[in-house]
């Protein structure tokens, strides 16, 4: 009989461990789908740059346009690499140069790549990593928030810009503000990498406007001069950059509501599967409460709608249509 029991255990078991797998799986699912509503982008104000509701950042006082460039010799020819960078306004066209051979018009940050060979240039690629459609009006959009802890105290600010498609692939580019209050207005980033096979452009910045030396609280710094490819909305910039700094408390509080639901639905099913073999509805942790509740919430309403409006009629929580009491269980 010993035998027969186990063996009916084991499989009991096995069902146990796959329904406390699926409740963690959706508990996951849902953490990283609330978590991801948060990583929305919004219109970017270089001049109102807010990381949080008490710290703004004025990135207008760089000397735009930035170009960072590099030579590498690929025999046989010699490649050179160019990004050019204006966060307040779209890069202006170069006079120099074919249309069909720049970035297209909306760029914020540009990637231009050139072959040398017998001292002729050819463009084999430009590359908006930064973007936004001027012909339809579109503003350039950001990602704004703190990144990591720096010597003194002092926190790097992360960027993230959407870009074009290039080469059937989105690009972005990503930005790291670092405070250096020894910088020049017209210091250059450093490259620290391009993926190519995700069309990502990594930046570091270290720059004096990044310090908290510098920071301001949100709306009060000096009026937008690029915060948008037009020249109209410029409060609904800052609104914006404001609100991508984080999560307020009610966020945070209905987010951690909610997890912590999910979290008491899962174990609590199953435990009543695992030590009362429950199945349906019965796998449900105290339902009897929960099949209440609504005729319970429906008569405390009722109740508290006669306490202010003055008509009691009949007391207690013999509204009509309410049930009076709990039944017996």
């Amino acid at each position: 009989m010993s035998a027969t029991s186990a063996a009916q255990r084991q499989p009991h078991g096995r069902r146990s461990k796959n329904l406390l797998v699926a409740s963690l799986a959706l508990l996951i699912q849902c953490t990283d789908t609330i978590a991801a509503s948060k990583q929305t982008l919004s219109p970017f104000d270089c001049s109102n740059v807010a990381v949080s509701s008490k710290q703004s950042f004025d990135l207008s006082k760089i000397a735009y346009p930035i170009r960072v460039s590099s030579k590498e010799s690929t025999p046989p020819s010699e490649t050179k690499t160019f990004i050019d960078i204006d966060l307040c306004k779209p890069l202006e066209a170069d006079a120099n140069r074919d249309e069909k051979d720049q970035c297209p018009r909306g760029t914020r940050i540009c990637i231009t790549i050139e072959a040398i060979k017998d001292d002729k240039a050819i463009v084999t690629q430009a590359i908006p990593v930064a973007y936004s459609d001027e012909a339809e009006g579109k503003k350039i959009e950001a990602k704004v928030e703190w990144g990591e802890e720096l010597e003194g105290g002092e926190k790097s600010i992360e960027l993230q810009f959407p870009g074009a498609t290039y080469a059937e692939r989105e690009q972005k580019a990503e930005l790291e503000l670092v405070c250096d209050a020894k910088a020049d207005a017209d210091e250059q980033p450093s490259v620290r990498s391009y993926d190519r096979a995700q069309g990502k452009l990594k930046l570091r910045w270290a720059t004096k406007f990044a310090c908290s030396s510098a920071a301001t609280k949100p709306g009060s710094g000096s009026p937008s001069k690029g915060g948008s490819d037009s020249d109209g909305d410029k409060g609904s910039d800052s609104d914006g950059a404001s609100a991508s700094g984080g999560w307020g408390f009610f966020h945070w509080l209905f987010f951690l509501l909610f997890v912590g639901f999910v979290a008491y639905m899962g174990v609590g099913m199953y435990n009543n599967y695992n030590n009362y073999g429950a199945s349906g509805w019965d796998l449900v942790p105290h339902k009897d409460f929960w099949r209440e509740s609504p005729y319970i919430a429906r008569d405390a309403a009722t109740h508290v709608w006669q306490a202010v409006s003055g008509n009691r009629g009949g007391g207690g929580f013999s509204g009509a249509g309410g049930r009076g009491a709990y039944e017996p269980i």
